[in-house]
């Protein structure tokens, strides 16, 4: 009977130490996902080493893991702002960064998890408002491309050392107030006025251009006419001349000549 006691007991015993090792077991087990890294604290303490995707080793009870989402992750957000000429302009972003995994734990122990709040959307916001100061209303749109390489270029600066990469940057939409959509519409209308006018002188210009030069052709024309009838006028004057010589000719030799070879007879006889 004593022996059996004492057999439950030890039965009862290694049962437990059988749980305790299990639940010691899993406990020293941990996974990773993929596309994320395990900040490793210890008592609290942040370490300095962090443990990649998979299944990982860890002290029981002591030890516990922060995962660190290290995947693309994508903000879309919007400021308000004044241009270079004063002018007020909203404008909406978008931007693909990933926290980079070899200083996951860095940025875990000097900011913890909430990164997104305290550091990428000030660094956006402020970038946003630096960079649109340094262009004119007019300048935002002719030079759209140019402006968002300037708030990326910006951006990085400001969260590159916190343990950040900026993968994609892109402005989404230019708002303007509604005082300066009109002025720009206003101001449009005037272009395309002045663009008609100008239009208008071109063509007036090139028939005018047209009307001289076939003026220009008219007399051109006229005077080699004038010449024409000049040069038949004369001949016709040489011949009236002649014939009226030959009539009057008493077939004696001419003593002179007139031009020409042409016998100078005295028609006065």
């Amino acid at each position: 009977m004593y022996d059996l006691k004492i057999g439950k007991i030890v039965g009862i015993v290694v049962g437990i130490l059988a749980v305790i090792l299990i639940i010691v077991g899993i406990a020293s087990i941990t996974t990773v996902p993929t596309g994320y890294v395990g900040v490793k604290t210890r008592f609290g303490k942040v370490q300095d080493d962090v443990i990649q995707e998979g299944l990982n080793m860890k002290a029981p009870f002591i030890e516990k893991i922060v995962k660190i989402d290290c995947k693309t992750q994508k903000i879309e957000t919007a400021s308000e702002g004044s241009t270079k000429d004063m002018q007020t302009v909203n404008i909406a972003v978008a931007i693909n960064y990933n926290v980079n995994k070899d200083t996951a734990n860095k940025l875990y122990r000097e900011v913890g998890k909430d990164y997104t709040n305290i550091i990428i959307n000030p660094a956006i916001l402020e970038a946003i408002k630096s960079s649109m100061a340094q262009y004119t209303a007019e300048e935002l749109i002719t030079k759209r491309a140019e402006v968002s390489n300037e708030i990326q270029e910006s951006i990085i600066n400001k969260i590159a050392d916190k343990g950040f990469t900026v993968t994609e940057f892109n402005i989404t939409n230019i708002d303007f107030s509604e005082q300066y959509d009109q002025a720009i519409e206003t101001k449009a209308v005037k272009q395309q006025e002045v663009m008609t006018a100008q239009a208008e002188l071109e063509k007036q210009k090139i028939q005018n251009e047209k009307e001289i030069s076939e003026a220009e052709k008219d007399a051109k024309v006229m005077e080699l006419q004038n010449g024409q009838i000049t040069d038949k006028t004369l001949r016709l004057k040489e011949l009236e001349v002649q014939q009226k010589l030959i009539e009057k000719w008493n077939g004696q030799l001419p003593t002179t000549t007139l031009g020409e070879n042409i016998p100078m007879l005295n028609i006065n006889k």
